[in-house]
């Protein structure tokens, strides 16, 4: 029974570090250019309760090296200083304007409808959605609309740097680059047109308008917890090319700043992430916990019970194996080197995440940001 669950752990890091391997190699990093079309630019950015990061993200954005983009705040009903952060850089630079929001409409979730308003305020050939806590270099806008041009995307979608800086942060927030890195093909998500092979990252977005308007833009989404992944599943889905793209060098993102906001930001996300399915996220997280966490357990365990030949070895090379994944990732995105050897803990972390975010959904009333609470417990499925 021990010979063959080793087996299995083995055969899946294998093909985990197949496709890491595959990623590394083929995962582009977003370049400057100041060739090209240059269009107008509109930069949208929906904030709720974003006092402490807001300013810094304007502040930024105003030194754009772009010649022709506007920058608009869609205030989320605030109840923080986040309308004073943007009111003072709206005089200080006209190319910004704050926008009140409306109230929420039943049957949305706050950040959709947020979009939603900017896209229909907005002037630009070009639909740039970045979160509030992004910081960006000068050439963010230039360097994402060369590649938009060079790639002939529909959707642009960069992935930020991601700033850790506490000690949750650090066991957590790797994580989100082992998964996608080492179960998503990156080469398929531009080259196929199989929506299964989409996602997007709502950090920065930037869509041809057409594109955006065609596929229904945020309305579509409305009810969606994970806009970012569904509306670039809509976007295959209709026939246009979807580029995710490295874009660490040009924009940063410093996600959660503390463990109660990174582990109610994950408990939004993670159930309906997986499309309320409890099979679904159930069999995900048993998976991660055999392949992630059952090694730094049977290793010890090993040593401790004198166990050698096969099982000794494959339990040295299930850790050695978990931790050269994590320090592959940590030196291509400049995380910190500490979050490889916490990988056991920051995979039981996201178990323990996901099962809040299901006790959520499925007893809790729905989920939480905010200071709203999203019922969606119709999309709830047992079965699929």
């Amino acid at each position: 029974m021990m010979v063959l669950l080793h087996g299995l752990i083995l055969s899946a890091l294998g093909l985990m570090v197949i496709v890491l391997a595959v990623n590394l190699v083929s995962f582009r990093t977003a370049k400057a250019s100041t060739t090209g079309n240059r269009p107008r630019v509109s930069v949208l950015i929906p904030a709720r309760n974003e006092e402490e990061t807001v300013g810094r993200c304007l502040a930024t954005l105003v030194q754009q090296d772009y010649p022709d983009y506007e920058v608009l705040v869609l205030d989320d009903r605030s109840t923080d200083a986040t309308v004073a952060r943007v009111r003072e850089w709206e005089q200080r630079d006209p190319r910004v304007r704050l926008i009140p929001g409306a109230s929420l409409p039943e049957g949305w979730v706050g950040k959709s409808f947020a979009c939603h308003q900017l896209s229909e305020a907005a002037i630009g050939e070009m639909l740039l959605f970045v979160d509030a806590d992004t910081v960006h270099s000068p050439s963010s806008i230039g360097t994402a609309v060369a590649e938009m041009e060079r790639t002939r995307a529909g959707l642009l979608s960069l992935i930020p740097h991601q700033t850790m800086i506490s000690f949750w942060e650090t066991v957590v927030l790797p994580l989100l680059h082992f998964v996608t890195m080492c179960f998503l093909p990156f080469s398929l998500v531009s080259s196929t047109r199989n929506p299964r092979f989409a996602m997007a990252n709502g950090q920065f977005m930037l869509f041809r308008r057409d594109v955006y308007r065609s596929i229904g833009g945020h309305a579509a989404v409305r009810t969606a917890m994970v806009e970012d992944v569904w509306l670039s599943r809509l976007v295959k889905r209709s026939g246009h090319r979807l580029v995710i793209m490295d874009g660490g060098p040009v924009v940063s993102c410093r996600m959660y700043r503390s463990f109660s906001g990174i582990w109610q930001g994950f408990s939004k996300n993670l159930f309906p992430g997986f499309n309320y399915s409890l099979p679904a996220i159930g069999g995900v997280m048993a998976f991660l916990a055999i392949t992630s966490v059952l090694p730094f357990l049977l290793l010890p365990a090993a040593l401790l019970g004198g166990v050698a030949g096969f099982l000794l070895t494959a339990s040295v090379a299930e850790v050695a194996l978990l931790i050269g994944i994590r320090v592959a990732l940590a030196a291509r995105f400049r995380m910190p080197w500490l979050s490889s050897l916490l990988h056991p803990l920051g995979v039981s972390m996201v178990i323990a995440i996901a099962a809040n975010s299901c006790r959520w959904v499925v007893a809790g009333g729905g989920a939480r940001w905010k200071g709203r609470v999203y019922d969606f417990r119709s999309n709830l499925s047992i079965h699929s």
